[in-house]
């Protein structure tokens, strides 16, 4: 009897974000307004210290060609990197894998964040945004003070 060496967390790891990929992709299909996208970047999402830190990478791009905006708990990242035009007629590339054209990340915000506080930074081609969480109120009892009708 032959036994299967154990998974490794960075296996499942892996499995997870590839997991994550295809189904970004295929959600970009269940929306009839846009069509899917020539590149997708990838993205970590993770909590420290109270606060909800999105990284994208996005090698190329400059501020000016990206838009950051939180709508209906959702954090949506847009940008655009342009097709490299030359200046020569003469040049033909021979090998073309750096994507280009226009992208959409869309992150559900499952905690509440104040989008007020809320930081993007570009840098190195990586683009760190950071959201504070917000004391999230569900299931604080707050008592609400009944006032006496007075007659006249």
């Amino acid at each position: 009897m032959t036994r299967k060496p154990p998974v490794r967390l960075t296996d499942l790891a892996l499995l997870h974000r590839e997991v994550n990929q295809l189904f970004e992709r295929l959600s970009e299909f269940d929306r009839g307004d846009r069509a899917p996208t020539g590149w997708v970047p990838p993205v970590d999402v993770y909590e420290q210290k109270g606060k909800l830190y999105v990284v994208v990478e996005v090698p190329g791009l400059v501020p000016e060609s990206l838009r950051v905006s939180q709508r209906d708990r959702q954090l949506i990242i847009t940008g655009e990197r342009r097709m490299r035009r030359t200046q020569h007629d003469s040049i033909a590339f021979l090998c073309m894998e750096r994507p280009h054209g226009r992208f959409t990340r869309t992150i559900p915000l499952d905690v509440a964040v104040n989008v007020a506080q809320a930081q993007a930074r570009l840098s190195h081609g990586v683009l760190s945004i950071e959201l504070p969480r917000v004391k999230d109120r569900r299931g604080i009892e707050t008592v609400i003070p009944i006032e006496r009708e007075t007659t006249p």
